[in-house]
């Protein structure tokens, strides 16, 4: 058994039950994308590691970079960050050694698998 967490930017968070380990083509529906990127982040809530860290899903090309940052006249399907998210990343960056560029977040909604034991 298995829990997909679906977190958006404003961190509501939404949970579906799956029998099999969710796949690309179950996130991709939620995640409103076509292209899957993997990063990490320390959610010990959601990880089923001691360290609490797990693999989180987001939207390859759901970044500034990409559709421009969102303004709500100007650019209103722009990239919104997804701030609870980004907090969780820049942890597991801080106790692993990684870095990202200054100013970079995860943006859009996110999803985590959990393994139900």
């Amino acid at each position: 058994m298995f829990k997909l967490y679906i977190v958006g930017t404003d961190s509501a968070v939404s949970t579906y039950d799956y029998d099999h380990k969710p796949s690309f083509e179950d996130m991709y529906p939620l995640l409103n994308c076509s292209i899957i990127e993997i990063s990490q982040a320390h959610l010990p809530k959601w990880s089923n590691r001691k360290d609490g860290y797990t693999d989180i899903y987001l939207n390859e090309e759901g970044g500034p970079m990409i559709i421009g940052k969102y303004d709500k006249e100007k650019n209103p399907k722009g990239a919104i960050v997804n701030k609870a998210i980004t907090s969780a990343w820049y942890e597991w960056q801080k106790k692993t050694g990684h870095m990202s560029l200054p100013g970079d977040g995860i943006h859009g909604k996110v999803a985590v698998i959990q393994k139900v034991i």
